[in-house]
């Protein structure tokens, strides 16, 4: 019996270390000592691909297949990547808080500067009904590439009609500037907010985000700070691609930068 008991606790003393970095590894915490990160073993990539890996394998999917793809009549036909440094500007609801902290670093890497606008609970309709709002923040940011992230607060409207001419609306206000629209991490099987905004705007300036999986924070809605970065690495890639109508510089970050940018809240 003495040596079953030696054997069990040998065993476990093999075990508990490979439970603590398979936990590790799939956790979305990462463990800092000193100026060091603690790396994770690859085993969530493998079993789980990253947002950013599957937009990559669509990419690599849809240039097989473009030569067969319908695009949208007021879809904007995509042209060369714009290398130059950008004035970026991403304003929207709430889900901007999470792709801000990413985008920043993106921006740092790429020479863009970049500015936010987070509305809480904000909607297309909030928007177009505060043209002067968005000018002043246009003003503010003297933006000449628009992000705009909206649709997490009317996954199921049936106003269709009066959403798209809430987009539309604010179309009118951006004017010219180079813009593409996120669409929501929806938690809901059939978004129809999605649908209204892209026959607007159209696939290429439209990001599909209802195609990627993501982690939850404890509302069951806004994906955690961790899923929200593999979100944006899925964006960025997209925006760097011949996928999009406003192609622009988004190399991924080579380093960790400070996430600084310039940011503004509105609660109305």
């Amino acid at each position: 019996m003495v040596g079953l008991k030696e054997y069990f606790r040998l065993l476990a003393v093999l075990i508990l270390p490979l439970i603590v970095v398979v936990a590790y590894a799939l956790s979305d915490i990462s463990i800092v000592i000193g100026d060091k990160t603690l790396k994770k073993a690859a085993i969530r990539e493998s079993l789980y691909p990253t947002p950013q890996e599957q937009e990559t394998r669509h990419g690599q999917k849809a240039e097989n297949n473009a030569g067969d793809r319908q695009t949208a009549d007021k879809e904007t036909p995509a042209c060369a990547k714009d290398t130059t440094a950008k004035r970026i500007l991403l304003f929207g609801d709430s889900m901007v808080e999470g792709l801000a902290m990413r985008l920043a670093e993106y921006a740092a890497e790429n020479g863009h500067t970049f500015h936010s606008v987070c509305w809480y609970g904000s909607t297309t309709l909030a928007w177009a009904s505060h043209p002067d709002t968005l000018r002043s923040i246009l003003n503010w940011s003297e933006a000449d590439y628009i992000l705009v992230s909206l649709g997490g607060n009317e996954l199921r409207t049936t106003d269709l009609d009066r959403r798209r001419d809430c987009v539309h609306r604010i179309e009118e206000v951006l004017g010219q500037r180079p813009t593409v629209w996120i669409a929501p991490p929806s938690w809901v099987s059939q978004p129809t907010i999605t649908t209204a905004i892209q026959e607007v705007v159209g696939t290429a300036r439209y990001f599909d985000s209802t195609r990627l999986r993501f982690t939850r924070g404890t509302d069951g809605m806004h994906p955690t700070f961790g899923s929200s970065s593999r979100w944006m690495d899925s964006i960025a890639v997209w925006l760097a691609s011949t996928e999009t109508a406003h192609p622009i510089r988004m190399d991924c970050p080579s380093r960790k930068y400070p996430r600084r940018w310039k940011h503004k809240i509105i609660r109305q």
